[in-house]
């Protein structure tokens, strides 16, 4: 299988929606290139520099990177991403830019190594890339990851945001189902923290099967049930933890199931969410019976923890 890479170059400020909208096109990945990195110093926190090739960025502004498959991409998605950015009040038509790669499938695994490094996600997780060797603290919990073709490295806002969530709330007792598992490393996370049960779902038969593969690497195959899913439609059961890190507008469609399979005083995990949602997602969860818990922040992106409680 061939993919497309879709090169977009616009102004910083247009950072969150321009990722936003490309997932919300199906892109099975997202890179983001900032100018300004290539000048700062990078400690990889196992305390090796190392330093960024200036060619693989931008000049100025940001350039960010999606990933589409044979089967996603065509002149209609392109035309209709332009119009979208084009005709967005943040996105500056004078920079932005749209340039087309063909990726083969096989070239997939270095294209992400140019941008993924060992690095600390949260308090208590360090993410380590399965090609790299790392001397491993005894204070910190380790996902040893590879996303291939799966979006959730760790280090965009929205993934560290449920790590950070996970910490705070999971307790060993807790049974959790991840939802739109990706690269499976929020259930990884749930294992290594000691939950009781995990199931990972995700729609995208390869991103479940990207999963699995994560899963061996981190000796957790055999405590996390994966299963191909469109949110929770098809679940019969009830979990004390919901973890969903998609998009605002697919949570809006599982917040009514999410109260149905959360069992009383249970939570729900909500990321993926850009701050100009905050408002209409905290009132439908309210709506729903939902009490909020937390919002985190993090560069425009938010997380929100919820609670069922039935009165």
């Amino acid at each position: 299988m061939e993919w497309t890479e879709l090169s977009i170059t616009v102004n910083k400020e247009a950072e969150q929606i321009t990722s936003s909208l490309l997932q919300d096109y199906g892109s099975n990945g997202v890179a983001i290139e900032d100018s300004e990195e290539v000048f700062k110093e990078h400690e990889d926190r196992f305390g090796e520099i190392f330093d960024l090739n200036p060619t693989d960025y931008p000049e100025r502004d940001i350039r960010i990177k999606a990933y589409f498959n044979e089967t996603q991409f065509n002149d209609e998605l392109l035309s209709k991403i332009n119009a979208a950015l084009m005709n967005h009040d943040l996105v500056d038509p004078s920079i932005l830019k749209i340039e087309m790669t063909t990726i083969k499938e096989s070239d997939w695994e270095n294209e992400w190594k140019h941008y993924f490094h060992p690095f600390k996600a949260s308090d208590k997780f360090f993410i380590v890339p399965s090609w790299e060797l790392v001397e491993k603290d005894k204070d910190y919990l380790y996902i040893e990851l590879d996303p291939g073709m799966a979006f959730g490295t760790g280090d965009h806002p929205t993934t560290s945001l449920c790590l950070k969530a996970l910490e705070r709330v999971l307790k060993p007792n807790h049974r959790v189902i991840d939802v739109g598992t990706g690269s499976g490393i929020l259930s990884i996370a749930s294992y290594l923290l000691g939950a009781k049960t995990i199931k990972a779902i995700d729609l995208d038969e390869m991103a479940v099967k990207v999963a699995k593969e994560n899963f061996e690497k981190n000796h957790c195959l055999h405590a996390i049930q994966t299963d191909t899913g469109n949110l929770l439609q098809n679940e019969n059961g009830t979990y004390d933890v919901i973890i969903a890190n998609i998009l605002a507008h697919i949570i809006e469609k599982m917040i009514e199931d999410a109260f149905t399979h959360l069992d009383n005083n249970g939570l729900f995990i909500a990321s993926g969410i850009i701050e100009e949602k905050e408002y209409e997602l905290v009132t439908q969860l309210k709506n729903a019976g939902f009490e909020i818990h937390e919002v985190q922040r993090d560069s425009g992106w938010i997380c929100i923890i919820s609670q069922k409680v039935v009165k």
